[in-house]
Protein backbone atom coordinates (compact mmCIF):
# COMPACT_ATOMS: atom_id res chain seq x y z
CA UNK A 1 0.00 0.00 0.00
CA UNK A 2 1.35 3.43 -0.96
CA UNK A 3 0.65 5.55 2.15
CA UNK A 4 2.21 8.66 0.61
CA UNK A 5 -0.31 8.55 -2.25
CA UNK A 6 -3.13 7.95 0.24
CA UNK A 7 -1.91 10.89 2.32
CA UNK A 8 -1.95 13.11 -0.77
CA UNK A 9 -5.48 12.03 -1.64
CA UNK A 10 -6.64 12.63 1.94
CA UNK A 11 -5.03 16.08 1.94
CA UNK A 12 -6.80 16.92 -1.32
CA UNK A 13 -10.13 15.70 0.05
CA UNK A 14 -9.65 17.80 3.19
CA UNK A 15 -8.78 20.87 1.13
CA UNK A 16 -11.97 20.47 -0.92
CA UNK A 17 -13.98 19.66 2.20
CA UNK A 18 -13.00 22.92 3.89
CA UNK A 19 -14.43 24.86 0.95
CA UNK A 20 -17.93 23.65 1.80
CA UNK A 21 -20.38 25.66 3.90
CA UNK A 22 -20.63 22.98 6.58
CA UNK A 23 -16.88 22.83 7.20
CA UNK A 24 -16.45 26.60 6.95
CA UNK A 25 -18.94 26.97 9.78
CA UNK A 26 -17.14 24.36 11.85
CA UNK A 27 -13.75 25.96 11.15
CA UNK A 28 -14.99 29.35 12.34
CA UNK A 29 -15.76 27.79 15.72
CA UNK A 30 -12.14 26.69 16.02
CA UNK A 31 -10.50 29.99 15.00
CA UNK A 32 -10.42 33.67 15.77
CA UNK A 33 -13.07 35.42 17.79
CA UNK A 34 -15.32 32.41 18.26
CA UNK A 35 -12.46 30.34 19.61
CA UNK A 36 -11.62 33.22 21.96
CA UNK A 37 -15.24 33.25 23.17
CA UNK A 38 -15.11 29.49 23.68
CA UNK A 39 -11.81 29.77 25.54
CA UNK A 40 -13.25 32.43 27.83
CA UNK A 41 -16.21 30.16 28.52
CA UNK A 42 -13.90 27.28 29.42
CA UNK A 43 -12.16 29.57 31.91
CA UNK A 44 -15.41 30.43 33.66
CA UNK A 45 -16.04 33.55 31.59
CA UNK A 46 -12.81 35.40 32.37
CA UNK A 47 -9.17 35.21 31.39
CA UNK A 48 -6.08 37.34 31.04
CA UNK A 49 -5.07 38.43 27.54
CA UNK A 50 -1.78 36.53 27.91
CA UNK A 51 -3.75 33.32 28.61
CA UNK A 52 -5.74 33.87 25.43
CA UNK A 53 -2.56 34.53 23.48
CA UNK A 54 -1.03 31.27 24.70
CA UNK A 55 -4.13 29.13 24.20
CA UNK A 56 -5.03 30.57 20.81
CA UNK A 57 -1.37 30.43 19.72
CA UNK A 58 -1.42 34.03 18.45
CA UNK A 59 0.61 37.10 19.30
CA UNK A 60 -0.37 39.52 22.04
CA UNK A 61 -0.88 42.16 19.33
CA UNK A 62 -3.37 39.89 17.55
CA UNK A 63 -5.20 39.25 20.83
CA UNK A 64 -5.37 42.99 21.53
CA UNK A 65 -6.87 43.66 18.09
CA UNK A 66 -9.30 40.77 18.47
CA UNK A 67 -10.40 41.96 21.92
CA UNK A 68 -10.91 45.49 20.62
CA UNK A 69 -13.21 44.18 17.88
CA UNK A 70 -15.02 41.82 20.25
CA UNK A 71 -15.52 44.61 22.77
CA UNK A 72 -17.00 46.82 20.03
CA UNK A 73 -19.46 44.01 19.26
CA UNK A 74 -20.40 43.79 22.95
CA UNK A 75 -19.09 40.25 23.32
CA UNK A 76 -16.43 40.96 25.97
CA UNK A 77 -15.49 43.57 28.53
CA UNK A 78 -11.96 44.45 29.57
CA UNK A 79 -11.45 45.65 33.11
CA UNK A 80 -8.70 46.16 35.63
CA UNK A 81 -7.91 43.11 37.75
CA UNK A 82 -9.11 43.83 41.30
CA UNK A 83 -6.15 41.93 42.75
CA UNK A 84 -3.47 43.53 40.54
CA UNK A 85 -4.24 46.88 38.95
CA UNK A 86 -1.41 46.33 36.44
CA UNK A 87 -3.34 43.43 34.88
CA UNK A 88 -6.37 43.50 32.61
CA UNK A 89 -9.04 40.82 32.82
CA UNK A 90 -11.25 39.94 29.88
CA UNK A 91 -14.81 38.96 30.74
CA UNK A 92 -17.35 37.26 28.50
CA UNK A 93 -20.68 39.12 28.28
CA UNK A 94 -24.14 37.63 27.91
CA UNK A 95 -24.09 38.83 24.30
CA UNK A 96 -20.79 36.96 23.76
CA UNK A 97 -22.23 33.77 25.22
CA UNK A 98 -25.33 34.13 23.05
CA UNK A 99 -23.23 34.66 19.91
CA UNK A 100 -21.12 31.59 20.61
CA UNK A 101 -24.19 29.47 21.38
CA UNK A 102 -25.98 30.63 18.24
CA UNK A 103 -23.02 30.03 15.93
CA UNK A 104 -22.31 26.65 17.50
CA UNK A 105 -25.92 25.52 17.13
CA UNK A 106 -25.99 26.60 13.47
CA UNK A 107 -22.73 24.80 12.69
CA UNK A 108 -23.76 21.62 14.49
CA UNK A 109 -27.15 21.58 12.76
CA UNK A 110 -25.45 21.79 9.35
CA UNK A 111 -23.01 19.03 10.31
CA UNK A 112 -25.80 16.85 11.72
CA UNK A 113 -27.69 17.19 8.43
CA UNK A 114 -24.60 16.02 6.53
CA UNK A 115 -24.12 13.08 8.91
CA UNK A 116 -27.78 12.16 8.46
CA UNK A 117 -27.22 11.99 4.70
CA UNK A 118 -24.38 9.54 5.33
CA UNK A 119 -26.70 7.24 7.21
CA UNK A 120 -26.20 5.70 10.65
CA UNK A 121 -23.56 3.11 9.77
CA UNK A 122 -21.34 5.43 7.74
CA UNK A 123 -21.73 8.26 10.27
CA UNK A 124 -20.62 5.96 13.09
CA UNK A 125 -17.73 4.65 10.99
CA UNK A 126 -16.62 8.20 10.15
CA UNK A 127 -16.56 9.07 13.85
CA UNK A 128 -14.71 5.88 14.73
CA UNK A 129 -12.03 6.56 12.14
CA UNK A 130 -11.72 10.22 13.11
CA UNK A 131 -11.29 9.27 16.76
CA UNK A 132 -8.59 6.77 15.77
CA UNK A 133 -6.76 9.37 13.63
CA UNK A 134 -6.91 11.84 16.52
CA UNK A 135 -5.38 9.21 18.83
CA UNK A 136 -2.60 8.44 16.37
CA UNK A 137 -1.82 12.08 15.63
CA UNK A 138 -1.86 13.00 19.32
CA UNK A 139 0.68 10.28 20.14
CA UNK A 140 3.36 12.00 18.05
Amino acid sequence: MDYLTLAGELAELRARQFKTDVWRRMAKLAHGELLALYTLGVHGGTAYPRQLSAELAVSSARVAAMLRDMEAKGWVLRREDAGDCRQTVVALTDAGRAELTSRREQALAALAAALERLGPEDAEELLRLQRRMNEICTDR
